[in-house]
């Protein structure tokens, strides 16, 4: 099968000919740039110079003999910035900076510093100063220039799968945390729902838009709609069941009923963390996928009991290799044990994608890399 056909059987939980791979079709799904350049030294494959696509979480631009090597079956296209925000990196004593379109810096140091952390914040709780800020602007026409000419060429050149991105920041949770701060912002639903209220009414709406523009220019030929928004931690969740499905759910509703009524698309959803217990829920609410499926936090490392209990409703993207603990620390046969026990609990039935858990870290040597693929090469068939 060619890569668009095997990635939409397993997508509508059927088996293809084998599971599809994703190594890189999401920018929650790849490789940091020393990683990538290690990989690709010890593989003995041609680099260019590093083009970054994501400055955040610094991942690079992934090479078509990259792709080609691992047999990656998904791609991205993500819509642009608005044409009145460019990237200016500024160099500090001991960091570099910049100030993203919601108008928060970010900051890297330049010693020991793999990414570019949320540093200092726009906005406060206080109702009026957020009646004041100046929120971006969903319906720039900057932000869908081009997008068509260039899905329309990938789509004639290549077999690929389109994993297509409307946001510009995080999803409405985790864009709330992202200009006041994690813990305020945590404590705002708390303390002030009415200020809470007014950041997550103000976020829907405005990614409500930008996905309807998005998907009116391209959502004919997308096979996956992405969408991130964290609400997991390593033993449980960020903040209560009840609180999810009083402020985030009816607004995540919204904004994926929003995504279906415009297309075909599957919805995707990344949550890192122990969300088991939330996982009805975003069935209720309509995602179609769910990624990374962080196997060493509280709950998810029962691969088996997942696809038992729910993979019928969802896809189950990810779920290969302990990314915490095997990939980065265990021995290459660790590794190949670790990845054949996801692959054999998960694929039956199609309804699997592999990729790894979120993006390959610094630090991971390139023989796990190696020995998680030669695995699922050896294991991937129907």
């Amino acid at each position: 099968m060619k890569s668009r056909e095997r990635a939409r059987k397993a997508l509508n939980h059927e088996e293809p000919d084998r599971v599809p791979n994703d190594f890189g079709g999401t920018i929650v799904s790849s490789i940091h740039k020393t990683a990538y350049k290690e990989l690709m030294d010890y593989l003995e494959l041609k680099t260019e110079e590093l083009e970054i696509v994501d400055h955040v979480q610094q991942l690079p631009y992934l090479s078509e003999n990259f792709r080609d090597y691992f047999e990656v079956d998904f791609v991205q296209l993500s819509a642009n910035p608005a044409g009145s925000w460019s990237l200016e990196i500024e160099e500090q004593e001991n960091s570099y900076t910049y100030v993203d379109e919601w108008g928060t810096t970010m900051r890297m140091p330049k010693s020991g510093g793999h990414y570019f952390d949320y540093w200092e914040f726009p906005v406060t709780g206080d109702i009026e100063e957020l009646k004041e800020y100046n929120w971006p602007d969903p319906d720039d026409p900057a932000r869908t220039e081009g997008l068509r000419e260039e899905l329309e060429e990938i789509i004639d050149q290549t077999d690929y799968a389109i994993c297509g991105s409307p946001l510009f920041g995080g999803g409405i949770l985790e864009q709330a945390e992202r200009i006041i701060g994690l813990e305020e912002f945590l404590t705002l639903l708390l303390k002030d729902s009415r200020a809470a209220e007014y950041i997550l009414e103000r976020l829907t709406e405005i990614y409500k838009r930008a996905t309807e523009n998005f998907l009116a220019e391209v959502g004919d030929l997308v096979d996956v709609v992405l969408y991130w928004d964290d609400v997991g931690s390593q033993n449980s969740l960020l903040i209560s069941p009840d609180t999810y499905r009083e402020m985030i759910k009816p607004r995540q509703a919204e904004l994926f009923d929003t995504i279906k009524t415009n297309t075909d698309a599957k919805v995707f959803y990344h949550t890192d963390g122990a969300v088991r217990r939330l996982i009805p829920d975003l069935i209720e609410i309509g995602v179609d996928i769910l990624q990374p499926v962080q196997v060493n936090s509280g709950g998810m490392g029962e691969t088996d009991g997942l696809k038992k209990e729910f993979g019928d409703d969802i896809v189950f993207w990810g779920a290969s290799c302990d990314s915490q603990k095997v990939l980065p620390y265990g021995t290459p046969e660790e590794v190949r044990q670790e990845t054949k026990k996801r692959i054999t609990d998960l694929k039956q039935g199609g309804g699997y994608v592999f990729s790894p858990i979120h993006n390959v870290q610094p630090g991971v040597p390139p023989e796990n890399i190696e020995a998680m693929y030669e695995t699922f090469f050896e294991y991937r068939d129907y």
